[in-house]
């Protein structure tokens, strides 16, 4: 009898150590399972985290490569204007665009900045301008005004001129051209917010009569390239300022209310 009591005994204290055994097995599965399912979320919230931020990187190379690549056409074509006009592959459509939108954007952050500087201007009573009604009525204005002298140097260069060019290239050779007058555009804003009215006065007529000589410089490349001159260089150049006289006339709304406080100078200093 005190064999079996100590048989069952030692049996049961077996069968205890095995479901002892048995338990931190069962456990360490389950802490393995929760793990690797933490581990699994993880890494689906880190994936598309690491796709944002590599979209993101992506974009700022993109962003920071096409501006190395407009400040080089930039430089270019500020070495010589008229010459680079006549290379084309230094002309591009989009970067003539770039710097028509871009001329349009300062020249009415300049304009802004004059408009609340206007208590010293002849005609100024534009400080209640808010940001948002001055700056895009005036971009969207100089935006229109180039876009139809553009319009005007392709109809009298084919027409008066009779030149063999396209509205592409009259673009594409405006934009470039443009770009010494957008630096100007930029160090009127610079002059603007400095609230210095000698030189913003100085650039500003020296922005109007800059896109005149664009439009010569045109007319005149379009007359070089034909085997005889035809038309006359100086009709069209009176003509083409006639039609940019007659659309600011047509615009002056816009002119008066929002150009003429802010460029007009009551005194100086």
């Amino acid at each position: 009898m005190l064999e079996k009591d100590q048989e069952q005994v030692t049996s049961e204290t077996k069968n205890e150590n095995e479901n002892e055994n048995e338990e931190p097995s069962i456990d360490q599965e389950t802490r393995q399972s929760r793990l690797s399912r933490s581990a699994a979320k993880r890494g689906r919230t880190a994936k598309p985290a690491d796709e944002e931020r590599s979209a993101i990187q992506r974009l700022a190379r993109g962003v920071g490569g096409a501006f190395k690549r407009y400040v080089s056409y930039g430089l270019a074509m500020l070495k010589s204007p008229s010459r680079a006009i006549h290379q084309v592959d230094t002309l591009r459509m989009k970067y003539a665009w770039i710097s028509i939108v871009l001329f349009s954007v300062f020249f009415a952050l300049g304009n802004y900045v004059q408009l609340k500087a206007s208590k010293t201007r002849l005609l100024g009573f534009g400080i209640h301008y808010s940001f948002g009604d001055a700056f895009l009525k005036v971009a969207v204005f100089t935006l229109i005004l180039l876009t139809l002298m553009m319009l005007t140097v392709w109809v009298l260069g084919k027409y008066m001129l009779k030149g063999n060019i396209s509205l592409k290239e009259v673009i594409m050779k405006f934009g470039a051209m443009l770009v010494p007058v957008l630096v100007l555009s930029i160090l009127w804003f610079v002059f603007a917010m400095l609230n210095i009215p000698y030189v913003t006065v100085i650039l500003s007529v020296m922005m109007f009569f800059g896109l005149q000589l664009i439009a010569i410089v045109l007319f005149r490349s379009i007359q070089s390239e034909q085997e005889a001159m035809r038309g006359d260089l100086m009709y069209a150049g009176w003509v083409f300022l006639l039609i940019e006289l007659v659309i600011i006339a047509l615009l002056w709304g816009i002119v008066g209310e929002y150009l003429i406080p802010s460029l007009v100078p009551v005194r100086f200093g």
